[in-house]
């Protein structure tokens, strides 16, 4: 049984008579990587700033290690967040800006272990930049770095690679899967589908303020994958021949005339032949694949039903 650590019960925000964010059911679990879609404004800061516990909910809870985060507030000290921009302080050194918060915060940091957190995320020979001088995917590295500050349990990104050259999303990628394979919670948000299905294990689809889909990365990857979908008038008569004839072991009745092969070796000759040759009555059958992209439109089109 998984071990779940946050759980969003109805969790909504509305402002001025706008919801920002319809209620959401959701349960977060150690170790994952969470991936959270959708495009801008449909609600992926929102739901992360009340994940962090940056803003208050107009309706619903959050509970963090079976605990509520409402009435103990110290819960949120276990997460790192880099929601929206990092605050950064442009006159200080990356250093510097690291040394401060981890004052705030009670901690005593020491001179190496900052070094190293800087190196982690790309800055080893910057570090000692006034920040003001850095660009935009810099500030983003010295933003995940301020979240990892103090070893957290759980790791919240709103567009983590936002700004970044190919080689740091590369970068980043390296240190998020490093982190995952040391047993980090991680929850990232981004619009970004082809990074995020690199790394992310479950994803989360919202669309205008819903959360509209969840799906793990298996489910995604068998959705996306190159198959063959036969139209029949009974699919239920097809399997033995594809089963006892073709060997075909990967397929899916979708409905009562839809029936999907996902057998990378299936080719539509032979399948089309032989259900004829059974007496099956083939109505059409053609090869698809499905992109991240448009899987992704056909549910923020279809306004689905959540699957958590």
């Amino acid at each position: 049984m998984r071990d779940c650590i946050i759980e969003l019960q109805q969790l909504s925000k509305t402002y001025r008579g706008h919801t920002a964010l319809h209620p959401v059911d959701l349960q977060l679990y150690r170790g994952e990587i969470f991936g959270l879609i959708g495009r801008n404004g449909a609600g992926k800061s929102t739901l992360l700033k009340l994940l962090g516990g940056l803003i208050y909910p107009s309706g619903g809870s959050v509970r963090i290690f079976e605990r509520s985060a409402t009435e103990q507030r110290s819960l949120y000290e276990r997460m790192g967040l880099l929601v929206e921009h990092p605050g950064l302080y442009p006159q200080l050194s990356g250093y510097d800006n690291l040394e401060l918060l981890a004052d705030a915060y009670g901690m005593k940091a020491r001179k190496a272990s900052i070094e190293e957190l800087l190196a982690r995320v790309g800055l080893a020979n910057s570090g000692r930049r006034k920040v003001k001088t850095y660009s935009l995917g810099m500030k983003q590295r010295l933003g995940i770095a301020l979240a990892l500050l103090g070893s957290p349990d759980v790791l919240v990104l709103d567009e983590p690679i936002n700004g970044l050259d190919p080689q740091g999303i590369v970068d980043i990628r390296h240190l998020l899967l490093e982190l995952h394979k040391a047993g980090m919670t991680i929850i990232i948000a981004s619009h970004i589908l082809e990074e995020l299905s690199r790394i992310a294990t479950r994803f989360g689809i919202l669309h205008e303020g819903r959360l509209v889909e969840v799906v793990s990365r298996e489910g995604l990857l068998q959705q996306c994958e190159s198959r063959i979908e036969i139209r029949l008038d009974e699919p239920e008569a097809a399997i033995p021949i594809l089963e006892g004839e073709l060997g075909i072991r990967r397929y899916k009745l979708i409905d009562r005339q839809l029936l999907q092969i996902y057998d990378a070796d299936a080719e539509l000759y032979p399948i089309h032949t032989a259900l004829a040759q059974g007496g099956v009555k083939v109505q059409g059958i053609v090869r698809q694949q499905v992109s991240l992209e448009q899987y992704f439109l056909e549910r923020t089109s279809s306004g689905g039903e959540t699957d958590a």
